[in-house]
């Protein structure tokens, strides 16, 4: 099985070279097992320490691979070892991969008793299985909204009641919030006895503990119980909000959950189907509440709530706007204020509230406009979301529904012409590629290459995908891009594999642009000159701007070549230490002199540097941990 789009330069792009090395020892050392295809995806079981191999799914299509994962601990970035080495598995050795049916195929001739008993046993082997299985069963849930009249001439658009409406459903019975009250509570208590520093670190367990709480209001919420999630929001602000003071907040962890709160009350609210009046109430205990945490220097948690509450569905701006009426507003307009004036003379039924309290100027709050789209997608209503995401400016946003509605030449046009950002060419990039658009995904990734914003996710993207359909030019432009960004070996070897003949020519300019060019981390560039063998480059590159590591690195790799830079190296960054009498650091000292002393040998300078050693353990004779230590150094002259 061929894997497309898949080299071995790929794998070292999305691996460490630690990664790649030690996953090629598990493939060598036949770790791989149960390699399978299964429609587009592939799966393995790595064997490593453990008693249990790890499971291995990687995700492709025609233009490579699309995403993978391993269940291993491992967290340091890119593709573990186990990745690694399934893919070098089915690389190099295809003819192991077994051939399996895809799921839906497996499903296709089951009856839905027969679903149920397997998904039940599933869940009973593997209960970590449940709260996924909640979480899209909520997302099923659609919770109706009911029709508005609208203009002659104008589309259609449903929202939510308006004050002069009964709600669309009975109210349900209270809940008894005292259960959630009680959880808040007993998190804040259980840093009571605790220490200052001991407190410190335990914020962000009390945090945690709230925001499960607050999970489940959301839980409700999305089922199509708001007003349940609404009382648990409301108990669980009220105790928050007077106890958060008594935690150390320095690192801004409790700052940012407010800003979490914030958004659950503007999606509860956004999702009840209250009345005008009854918004009006959870308008003033949220500004209340505004109040009470502003003081304290949380400044804007609950400004897009507090707007929720003003506005709800039947404002009439955001109708004009859901409507696609001419004239509508839309974010930063000049106009807002006379749209405003117009919404005031438009709908009547605003007359009995404090206009001065509407402002147009909050429909396009960020935070307001996230949640409002998540609410018309999960209900279904596309087109008003398009309209909502156009006049909001979201582009990224409205470009992805596009495709997610099958309209992606559409999707294309208005992302050539509106996209302001490489990262937002990304996304949408990636939604036409998951849709089959190949072609159409590498013009926008294209495109994003000239816009603003970091380059290198993007760039490394785009290469991958235009050399996977055979556009080797565009691939080595985007190649390029990407090793200008991001300089590193991976980066370097691919555009070799893609340069061809004209490689020579590529790699001067590329050595030519390390040596001109600052990198913000120097170990790509090492790496680099390391691998070319051009050890003076390495040395001025780690001069410039090289840690520790990587200048031991460059160290071992100069002994042969400049022992003299080695020797004043070793000098350099251990006498400090030694002066400075940091004897927590004298094994780091050492280590130093250690690599000094093997250049001394390659130079042979061994006398002149027996003569430095002895002249050290005179000078720091009464150092009585240092003193031992260069002894035994000078004993393996």
């Amino acid at each position: 099985m061929a894997l497309p789009g898949v080299t071995e330069a790929t794998i070292r792009q999305h691996a460490s070279e630690e990664s790649f090395r030690r996953g090629e020892s598990y493939y060598a050392e036949g770790a791989v097992a149960s390699l399978g295809r299964r429609g587009d995806a592939l799966s393995a079981a790595v064997w490593g320490s453990q008693p249990e191999p790890y499971r291995v799914a990687i995700a492709f299509d025609q233009s490579g691979i699309v995403s993978a994962a391993c269940d291993c601990p491992y967290t340091e970035g890119g593709w573990c070892k186990h990745i690694v080495a399934t893919l070098l598995a089915a690389l190099r050795q295809p003819e192991k991969v077994q051939e399996r049916p895809p799921l839906d195929v497996l499903l296709a001739g089951l009856n839905p008793e027969q679903l149920r008993t397997i998904l039940l046993r599933l869940v009973e082997r593997h209960p970590d299985l449940v709260e996924g299985l909640e979480s899209q069963i909520a997302l099923l849930v659609v919770i109706p909204a009911g029709p508005a009249p609208a203009p002659a001439g104008a589309a259609s658009v449903s929202v939510r009641p308006s004050a002069a409406a009964e709600p669309l459903r009975p109210r349900p019975a209270p809940l008894d919030v005292r259960t959630h009250r009680r959880a808040v509570r007993a998190a804040f208590h259980s840093a009571d006895r605790l220490s200052s520093s001991e407190a410190y670190w335990a914020v962000s367990g009390v945090v945690g503990e709230v925001r499960a709480v607050v999970d489940q209001a959301l839980a409700f919420v999305r089922a199509g119980d708001a007003w349940s999630g609404l009382a648990v929001l409301e108990a669980v602000t009220d105790e928050f909000k007077d106890a958060w003071e008594t935690l150390d907040d320095s690192n801004g962890e409790i700052g940012d959950f407010f800003g979490e709160l914030g958004n659950a009350w503007t999606e509860a609210i956004l999702n009840a189907d209250l009345s005008r009046a009854e918004r009006e109430e959870w308008r003033e205990k949220l500004e209340g509440w505004q109040a009470d945490v502003g003081d304290y220097g949380v400044d804007d948690c609950f400004l897009a709530a507090i707007a929720a509450a003003k506005q709800g569905w039947d404002y009439p701006p955001l109708l004009r706007v859901l409507r696609g009426e001419p004239g509508a507003p839309t974010a930063g307009a000049a106009a807002l204020e006379e749209e405003r004036a117009d919404g005031r003379r438009e709908d009547e039924e605003h007359d009995e509230e404090d206009e001065e309290d509407l402002d147009a100027d909050d429909l396009f709050d960020p935070d307001l406009i996230d949640v409002r789209l998540t609410i018309l997608d999960r209900q279904g209503r596309h087109e008003e979301y398009l309209r909502l995401a156009e006049a909001a400016g979201q582009t990224t946003a409205y470009a992805t529904m596009l495709v997610r509605l099958g309209r992606a030449g559409e999707a294309v046009e208005h992302s050539l012409q509106r996209l302001a950002t490489a990262p937002a060419a990304l996304e949408v990039a990636r939604a036409l590629r998951e849709a089959g658009q190949l072609e159409p995904a590498l013009r926008v990734a294209e495109r994003g290459l000239t816009l603003e914003g970091r380059k290198v996710e993007l760039a490394t993207w785009t290469r991958d995908l235009a050399s996977a359909l055979g556009r080797t030019d565009r691939a080595l432009a985007a190649g390029l891009i990407a090793f200008r960004e991001d300089p590193s070996l991976a980066a370097y070897l691919r555009v070799q594999e893609l340069a061809g003949p004209g490689w020579p020519g590529r790699k001067a300019e590329l050595l030519d642009h390390l040596r001109r060019t600052r990198s913000f981390l120097a170990s790509g560039p090492v790496d680099v000159f390391l691998h070319e063998g051009l050890v003076a480059d390495a040395i001025a590159a780690v001069e410039r701007d090289g840690n520790d590591s990587l200048v031991q690195r460059v160290m071992d790799a100069a002994v042969a070549t400049d022992p003299a830079w080695v020797i004043r190296t070793g000098r350099k960054r251990a006498e400090p230490i030694m002066d400075g009498g940091k004897a927590q650091h004298y094994d780091a000292a050492v280590d130093w002199l250690r690599r000094a002393q093997e250049a001394s040998k390659t130079a042979g300078r061994a006398a002149e540097w027996q003569r430095y050693l002895d002249d050290l353990i005179a000078r720091h004779g009464r150092k009585y941990k240092l003193v031992p230590m260069l002894a035994a150094l000078r004993k393996k002259m």
